[in-house]
């Protein structure tokens, strides 16, 4: 049946922090991407022709825990520690994200890492229906606490929003239910395939359509095939699009890519396919370093504008 409303109204929501911090650190600029992306005459500008209107907040003063949180208890979130800052962040973004779903809008997430989801989720909470997840990323972000050499959090995304790990912590971010593993899909996981990558970055949850998955079936059937199972499910679905999953070739997002990757074309078009499959309800991308490579707002912008302009067309009744 035809889609006959109309596109979504865009909310544009920046979350300018890295592990929890605001700003660049020595080694990772991750932090200033949404400031850079989301200025005036990058993607607000690239999307001023989006006729049902476009807004931006920047989440940028949500750098300790305040009496908001924590209700003036310091012994629940404690001050000036890493996870207590991620999950500070993430209750502000999580409000964000349903504030703009109130208003019947669909919102855009630029973040510095992809723990953002954890309050993306939560400001989907209030949806009806189960939600599945699309991840575009060269990595599973699979880990647990038990399986991580480092402890990174960022390599223990999916895991904790499928209810591997983390269950008290995730908790505490407003509106935030647990994703199925079955409803998620994720595309590309490259590393693992390339020269000198890591064995375990291949490892997921879900449904993983991974390089010789993507080669053996053909990019567009490897991606239908798993949509038409998802669209089983589910109906909506939060669009996660990691900057690494992109070749170096096209841009080298953060010291974390590899070979592999995919084109900013292969990436819209997957989206293009998602958007036949499925109302998008909540777009977000992160972990695009500016020290890295300075190609990412020619590169970026225009792949996150024309990304925006096909989940606000996917709109359903």
């Amino acid at each position: 049946m035809p889609n006959t409303l109309p596109p979504y109204p865009l909310s544009l929501i920046g979350l300018p922090f890295h592990c929890g911090v605001k700003g660049g650190v020595p080694g990772n600029k991750m932090a200033n991407a949404p400031l850079l992306l989301l200025a005036g005459d990058r993607l607000p500008a690239a999307l001023k022709d989006h006729r049902e209107g476009v807004a931006l907040t920047m989440l940028d003063k949500a750098d300790e825990v305040t009496a908001d949180e924590n209700g003036g208890d310091l012994r629940t979130i404690p001050a000036g520690d890493q996870m207590g800052r991620i999950l500070v962040q993430n209750i502000h973004l999580a409000r964000a994200v349903a504030g703009a779903r109130a208003a019947g809008r669909l919102p855009v997430v630029v973040a510095g890492t992809c723990s953002a989801s954890f309050g993306v989720v939560g400001g989907l909470g209030a949806e009806e229906e189960p939600i599945g997840i699309i991840w575009f990323d060269a990595h599973g972000d699979a880990a647990t606490p038990d399986t991580s050499f480092s402890g990174f959090i960022e390599g223990m995304i999916l895991t904790t929003i499928t209810g591997k790990c983390w269950p008290r912590y995730r908790r505490r971010i407003p509106g935030f239910r647990e994703v199925p593993e079955d409803n998620v899909v994720c595309i590309s996981l490259h590393e693992a395939y390339a020269e000198g990558g890591r064995a375990d970055a291949s490892d997921s949850v879900g449904t993983a359509l991974t390089p010789p998955v993507l080669k053996r079936l053909g990019y567009e059937n490897a991606l239908r095939n798993a949509f038409a199972l998802l669209s089983g499910r589910v109906r909506k679905v939060y669009l996660h699009i990691d900057s690494d999953v992109l070749d170096p070739s096209v841009l080298r997002a953060n010291r974390h890519a590899a070979d592999g990757g995919l084109t900013d074309s292969q990436v819209v078009e997957g989206v293009r396919i998602a958007a036949e499959y499925f109302e998008i309800i909540a777009v977000a991308s992160a972990s695009y370093d500016p020290e890295v490579d300075p190609r990412g707002p020619d590169v970026l912008v225009p792949m996150l504008a024309e990304v925006a302009r096909i989940a606000a067309a996917s709109r359903r009744e």
